[in-house]
């Protein structure tokens, strides 16, 4: 008798198994969840960069625009006249027509979707602004 209790509690029970495979999944799942937040850094991380390169070439476009200003030349002997026409007020223009579309498109973007497929219905916006806007300049011209 004593040695079949000493067998018994030396076999694991059923309990205990199903319970150690459950923490072992659960440490593989944490693994692979730190894994995806890992990368999901590094393409913030990427995502960051390239939100600062844009900016930065951004703010050298305009300070050289500034510099370059036709009105900035018109003192140093140069035609006074604007390059660019300023838009009338009832022209559309690409950003009053990525308003319009995002306007319309917000219900969409309200529904509880993944970042991924927010990032595609936003990607689809601004293609739809660039067609319907390069569709009226083609009116217009």
């Amino acid at each position: 008798m004593a040695k079949l209790a000493a067998v018994s509690s030396a076999t694991p029970s059923l309990a205990s198994l199903v319970l150690r495979s459950r923490a072992e999944q659960a440490r593989r799942d944490a693994d692979r969840a730190d894994g995806e937040a890992q990368s999901l850094r590094q393409q913030a991380e990427a995502q960051d960069r390239i939100g600062r390169q844009a900016r930065e070439q951004a703010q050298a476009l305009d300070s050289r625009s500034r510099r370059e200003s036709p009105l900035a030349l018109g003192s140093a002997g140069f035609a006074t006249t604007p390059l660019l026409t300023p838009t009338r007020s009832s022209e559309p223009t690409y950003l009053g027509t990525l308003s319009a579309v995002v306007a319309a498109a917000q219900p969409l973007l309200a529904l509880d979707l993944s970042t991924t497929q927010k990032n595609i219905v936003k990607s689809s916006l601004f293609a739809t602004a660039a067609t319907v806007s390069s569709r009226l300049l083609d009116a217009r011209v």
